[in-house]
């Protein structure tokens, strides 16, 4: 069990998926960014060993949030925080909160969609 001040929860995540939207142009229509919900969440740091241990791995370059417990949220969905559409994340893993406790918290990896994989 993860404990957590709720007044940590000082930031936003729009969760959603990539959509067609039509953009009245030549073009047609492009994906976007559509959110799906809203939640408040918190920025997790990690520890100085847990950096060092990622390095060389796919998740060097993630960061990790803190939301309460949503069952309704999957590893398909996108994410973008405290509203700057100029940077979108997928979410690469989701470390759920098993617990039974009131205040559950599951931590979401998320990695620059336009970092890749690489």
């Amino acid at each position: 069990m993860m404990k957590m001040a709720v007044s940590r929860l000082n930031h936003l995540i729009d969760l959603g998926v990539s959509e067609l939207v039509d953009t009245d142009t030549i073009e047609g229509s492009t994906a976007q960014f559509v959110s799906k919900r809203q939640l408040h969440c918190a920025f997790y740091q990690r520890s100085q060993n847990q950096q060092y241990a990622l390095l060389g791995t796919k998740l060097e370059d993630t960061i990790v949030v803190a939301v309460r417990s949503q069952y309704h949220v999957d590893e398909s969905m996108l994410a973008q925080l405290d509203g700057d559409q100029s940077t979108t994340y997928r979410i690469v893993a989701i470390s759920r909160d098993e617990s039974h406790s009131l205040n559950r918290y599951d931590l979401l990896t998320l990695k620059d969609v336009a970092k890749g994989d690489a």
